[in-house]
């Protein structure tokens, strides 16, 4: 005996989210922002300015929610996927941040070897906002049907 699933019948909802879109999607996120830190990584992250790194952490608290509404709204993702498609975002990021950390030197070389802990801080900062925005989007969506 066979146990099926139901799921609602409208075209739309029905629509899977393109993983291999989404994980492209984000290593082109992770390659600009790699590429802008070893272009002006210096002016970005200098360890020894409170203000700067202090805006640095909110401009990433108020940026990367709009890149993942952005991409929410522009890809017409259904609540229920919008934490795959934050996981998708970020994780390919997360995979390749593994080597740009610790070949930091070699990666950055505009860089202070000091700054490392402030770029592993902010990245842990920022994937952190990633995918707490799509568990936001997700239960507060979820949370408006009930």
């Amino acid at each position: 005996m066979q146990s099926t699933t139901q799921f609602p019948t409208s075209e739309s909802s029905n629509k899977q989210i393109s993983y291999r879109f989404f994980i492209f999607l984000g290593f082109l996120i992770w390659l600009t922002a790699t590429v802008i830190l070893r272009l002006w990584g210096q002016v970005i992250l200098i360890p020894d300015n409170n203000l700067v790194m202090g805006l640095n952490f909110l401009w990433s608290l108020l940026f990367l929610p709009l890149i993942v509404y952005g991409v929410i709204r522009w890809q017409n993702v259904k609540p229920q996927q919008r934490i795959n498609l934050a996981l998708c975002l970020g994780i390919p990021g997360m995979l390749l941040d593994v080597p740009t950390t610790y070949f930091f030197p070699q990666v950055f070389p505009n860089m202070s070897v000091a700054v490392d802990r402030l770029y592993g801080g902010w990245l842990l900062w920022g994937y952190a906002i990633v995918f707490l925005t799509g568990v936001i989007s997700s239960l507060k969506r979820n949370s408006q049907k009930v």
